[in-house]
């Protein structure tokens, strides 16, 4: 877990009021917060928070929850931004290497030592927590009356130009000796490992600004006397590293700066960003469902008084039993509309719920999975063998193996996959199997086996946008393999669930199977499957040189009464 020091005279000054360590103690638990260790000779607390709440990581961001906390400041926290002249070229150069980067000057700020060290401190933590390591998101703070804009982010070779990098001044160096010689080029190198190029920031005389994300120029280095700062965040994914800059920014308007927008231009889009941007997002909270999940009776003005304690906005909504809710721009925590009742409950006091032991329940098992179970020993009883394949799988196995079409509106399917092998999810079991067959050709005929498991198909009506479905599939192989063999076994199957009087097999065409040796399955008037033998072109784009007959059904229906 996350730590950091907070000083007591350093959150009343925030607060604006006087604090009492042990009440202190006490209160910051019902924050979300864990309390380490106190000391009080020293008057400090170290505090544990937890990793997605990274708007703690600073001493301004643990002030900004306890000033709603303490009824001194609640609702929506509102940063404004000054449009600012500063702009910031993106070039195309990086595009492959590390394409997304926002900046923001902050001025009139007044730094002493302390909060130049929550500057870093909070900066390492967001590198760790957002940034993973610094692979998706690194920050650079710097002195903005040492350079001059405009600003542009760029690629250099290896040895291509020189500069002096923090905490070895003396030197210049190339970003290649950076990488073998300094502290943080040896600790940071992996993630530029096999690039020909370098991600590098100058300004308008050609000044190197930063060297992302191994280290910043000796120019820029911050110390106490500085009075306005330029951020630079680069990474690999932009909603990441504009969570990143939202959260610094807002701490720095906490510390009493004023922020300033740039202008990002980026060359391979023709794209122009302002940023920052610390608009809130819009959110609607049912107030029936945070009821139900917390065991109380709040009305709509309480669920709106306790949001607004935790820091957010928070309206009357259009429909009776909804709230408008204004998500800040810092808190990066909220997925889900149950993330607000955990808000209420901090709001009206976690202290305050009833303490009622609810009645325990008897545990059994999900239909489903008896289900499954049944399946499975009827298919081992008639002699076939399980088969577990994973729910990803290869797009081209999946369809054009099969002979049939990419149906898109119904695929799921990965942006950015590691390997081709698995670039999409299932959206049927009868691929899978018939890839076993094809690496178990030298085993003994027949080869009788079938998979029971979920396929993934998109549905925009679903909550997450897609469902899972459970299936059933099951294939023979061997020299005879045919249409009666694989419709005995599964006439067996229905006999042993006791649905054979309720199951139809109509004549139909498919591509994935031969024609005039296939059929639909249909129970109580509704296609659930299909069955026959495998077409000869199927066959061979899966290497098979044997027939097969196959079956695949789903099973959901098989629970309906």
């Amino acid at each position: 877990m996350p730590t950091i020091d907070l000083k007591i005279t350093r959150l009343e000054k925030l607060l604006g009021k006087k604090l009492n360590l042990k009440q202190l103690e006490y209160d910051l638990q019902w924050i979300g917060l864990a309390i380490d260790r106190t000391d009080e000779d020293a008057g400090t607390i170290k505090i544990e928070y937890e990793p997605n709440r990274p708007d703690f990581s600073s001493p301004e961001g643990v002030a900004r929850s306890l000033r709603g906390y303490y009824d001194i400041e609640t609702g929506l926290k509102k940063y404004d931004i000054i449009p600012g002249s500063v702009e910031f070229l993106v070039e195309s150069k990086v595009k492959d290497i590390r394409p997304y980067c926002l900046g923001a000057v902050i001025r009139n700020i007044d730094l002493d030592e302390e909060e130049v060290a929550t500057l870093m401190n909070i900066q390492e933590q967001l590198h760790w927590m957002l940034g993973r390591d610094r692979r998706k998101v690194a920050i650079g703070v710097h002195d903005f009356d040492k350079v001059v804009p405009p600003f542009r982010y760029t690629a250099v070779a290896p040895e291509e130009i020189k500069f002096r990098p923090l905490q070895m001044e003396k030197y210049e160096m190339t970003p290649k000796e950076i990488l073998e010689e300094h502290p943080k080029g040896v600790a940071y190198k992996w993630i530029l490992e096999g690039m020909s190029q370098y991600p590098m920031i100058f300004d308008k005389n050609n000044d190197i600004i930063s060297f992302p994300p191994i280290i910043n120029g000796i120019l820029t280095a911050v110390t106490d006397k500085t009075k306005n700062l330029f951020l630079d965040m680069t990474g690999t994914d932009m909603r990441t590293v504009s969570k990143a800059m939202n959260i610094l920014v807002s701490c720095l308007a906490d510390m009493g700066a004023t922020v300033e927008s740039v202008q990002m231009h980026y060359e391979d889009t023709g794209e122009t960003i302002v940023s920052p941007n610390l608009d809130s997002s819009p959110w609607t909270a049912r107030v029936d469902f945070i009821n139900d999940m917390l065991g109380l009776k709040l009305s709509r003005s309480d669920i709106i008084k306790y949001l607004q304690k935790t820091r957010f906005g928070a309206t009357v909504g259009k429909k009776k039993n909804e709230v408008d809710v204004l998500v800040p721009a810092y808190r990066t925590d909220i997925l889900h509309e149950v993330d607000f009742t955990e808000e209420v409950a901090m709001g009206f006091g976690y202290q305050n719920l009833p303490l009622t032991l609810r009645e325990g329940g008897v545990g059994k098992y999900h239909p489903l999975l008896v289900l499954g179970t049944r399946l499975r020993h009827i298919m081992i009883g008639v002699g076939y063998q399980e088969m577990v394949n994973f729910t990803l799988t290869n797009s081209q196995r999946e369809f054009e193996c099969m002979r049939t079409p990419a149906k898109k509106e119904k695929l799921l399917q990965l942006r950015n996959p590691v390997s081709l092998e698995y670039d999409t999810t299932r959206i049927a079991l009868l691929p899978s199997l018939l890839y076993n067959v094809q690496f178990n050709l030298h085993e003994e005929k027949p080869i009788n086996i079938f998979e029971v498991g979920d396929v993934i198909i998109l549905d925009p009506s679903a909550e997450t946008g897609a469902q899972r479905v459970g299936k059933m599939a099951a294939v023979t192989c061997s020299q005879e393999a045919e249409f009666t063999h694989i419709r005995s076994a599964f006439d067996f199957l229905c006999t042993g669930l006791g649905v054979l009087d309720k199951i139809e097999v109509k004549p139909a065409e498919h591509p994935s199977y031969t024609p005039g040796r296939a059929g639909d399955i249909y129970a109580r008037g509704q296609k659930v499957g299909t069955i026959g033998e495998v077409h000869p072109e199927v066959l061979h784009n899966f290497q098979i040189g044997y027939p097969i007959a196959a079956f695949e059904i789903s099973t959901e229906w098989l629970l309906e009464k």
